[in-house]
């Protein structure tokens, strides 16, 4: 192709890279001088270069990070509002007992114990999913379903300490007889 042919060159779309870091006064570091690839932008005369350790950085929040955030924040309140029942589990328990119209609960000791076994491992699983989310945001990978998947296997646990603390007590167990 010919000088002649060629249209002239209004913002050094011509120039090599070393040329056009010469030119702007950026010093190469070694691993820009590696060559790049180039490909030839099917629309215009100007070729595209790309180097290869460049990514994408996302540009303010996405859907992933509020949806994580938000299973986050929902697994933080249902821990402080049911706070107060796994702490005084047997409480609790002897109203329900009340509404179904059953004895009093007296396996105190057992349902104390599960209820703050329930709150503990709520907590823990929580600031484990916290954690790895966390890291999973930073590198830039999905994270929504870690606190889902958490979220599920805290009221799972929550969900059997306290079943069995109203299995273990015997008016529960004489409930059962009588339903049979």
């Amino acid at each position: 192709m010919s000088d002649a042919q060629r249209p002239r060159p209004q913002f050094g779309e011509y120039a090599t890279p070393e040329e056009q870091k010469k030119a702007i006064k950026v010093p190469l570091d070694d691993t820009e001088s590696m060559p790049v690839a180039s490909k030839e932008s099917p629309t215009s005369h100007i070729s595209v270069q790309g180097s290869p350790r460049t990514q994408a950085v996302p540009a303010g929040p996405s859907g992933d990070r509020v949806a994580t955030m938000t299973l986050l924040g929902i697994g933080l309140l249902t821990i402080l509002l049911s706070m107060s029942a796994l702490v005084d589990l047997p409480t609790a328990i002897d109203t329900a007992f009340a509404q179904l119209g059953l004895e009093d609960y007296t396996s105190f000791a057992l349902g104390s114990a599960l209820g703050w076994t329930a709150l503990i491992l709520a907590v823990a699983l929580w600031v484990a999913a916290l954690w790895l989310s966390m890291r999973a945001l930073r590198r830039g990978r999905k994270a929504w379903w870690i606190p889902l998947v958490f979220g599920v296997l805290g009221n799972v646990v929550v969900f059997a300490c306290v079943a069995f603390a109203m299995v273990g007590d015997p008016a529960f167990t004489e409930y059962m007889n009588q339903m049979n």
